[in-house]
C-alpha cells in the first residue's frame, strides 16, 4: 500500500509524469518492472486525489 502526504498540485504533477513516462533502459525486464511500478503509482495517486476531492466536497 502506498500513502501520500502530497498537496493536490504536487500529486497531479507526479501523476502526469507517471502517465507519460516510457521506460527505455534497453533492458526489457527492467522496463517491464518499471512500467508495472508506474501503473501502481498511477492507481495510488488517482485514489489519493479522489479521496482528497471527496474530503473537500464533504467538508
Amino acid at each position: 500500500m502506498i500513502t501520500f502526504d502530497l498537496n493536490t498540485n504536487d500529486a497531479e504533477a507526479l501523476l502526469r509524469h507517471a502517465q507519460t513516462f516510457e521506460p527505455d533502459s534497453g533492458d526489457a525486464r527492467e522496463d517491464r518492472r518499471l512500467r508495472e511500478a508506474l501503473f501502481d503509482l498511477r492507481d495510488a495517486l488517482l485514489s489519493h486525489l479522489q479521496k482528497r476531492t471527496h474530503e473537500t466536497n464533504h467538508s
